[in-house]
């Protein structure tokens, strides 16, 4: 209940508490909370783009660093209208195998650690809570809400605990539709922000054999981008 009542806060308001700089603590165990349904997270993530001739080198390059393949998830993401800029709330459909659930997202930039960061809160949607909130979200919207697919294969190492490589095919973002790799690492609020970056820049390193630069744009983004080209 309490984030279905922070997403219809961020539908209908932009009034926020002025922003803070948040502080990041080296903690014993920094990612024993960091899936935990309903709390406030930091999403530490880069992304990165893959060329078609270069996948294959990927995900040899991913099993030889000791991660291997986990949930392939189908995805689809719906974007609700927020009164502040920079916000996200995201209805998203996963389908893994014969199971599926809806997820609420909630993601805010925040100041942390030099940096800025998204913090992430989430938690599962009922059927109901779903066709309400997508409902609410076309009437603010006034039309068709913001949507794209991508096929995500996750990757962990028993050895990395809180660390995610996924693998992104991803469809309905015009040029930018295609496959990227995301190194995540989510970090409770108050663990170290700072180390999670450091971990992150080493993978890439390994990863690519290469000093390469993540994306800056968000998938939104990337989607607002497509269809602003093609309106």
């Amino acid at each position: 209940m309490g984030i279905l009542l922070k997403c219809l806060w961020r539908l209908f308001f932009k009034w926020r508490m002025p922003e803070r700089t948040y502080v990041s603590t080296p903690a014993a165990d920094p990612h024993s909370q960091a899936h935990t349904h309903s709390q406030p997270n930091f999403e530490v993530e880069r992304k990165y783009r893959i060329d078609e001739n270069e996948l294959a080198k990927v995900k040899e390059q991913i099993k030889q660093m000791g991660f291997s393949p986990a949930r392939l998830i189908a995805m689809t993401d719906q974007f609700l209208p927020v009164k502040v800029k920079g916000e996200m709330v995201r209805v998203r459909d996963e389908v893994v195998g014969n199971h599926s659930e809806t997820l609420l997202t909630i993601k805010e930039w925040v100041n942390i650690s030099g940096g800025r960061e998204r913090r992430e809160t989430e938690g599962k949607l009922s059927s109901l809570s779903r066709r309400l909130l997508l409902s609410l979200g076309l009437l603010l919207n006034g039309g068709a809400l913001m949507t794209f697919s991508k096929l995500r294969q996750e990757h962990l190492n028993a050895s990395s605990a809180g660390v995610v490589i996924t693998l992104d095919d991803v469809s309905g973002l015009g040029k930018h539709s295609g496959h990227y790799a995301e190194i995540e690492v989510l970090v409770p609020q108050g663990g170290d922000v700072a180390a999670a970056r450091a971990q992150i820049a080493q993978l890439a390193l390994r990863l690519f054999n290469e000093e390469r630069q993540p994306v800056e744009m968000s998938y939104q983004l990337m989607l607002e981008d497509y269809l602003q080209q093609t309106a």
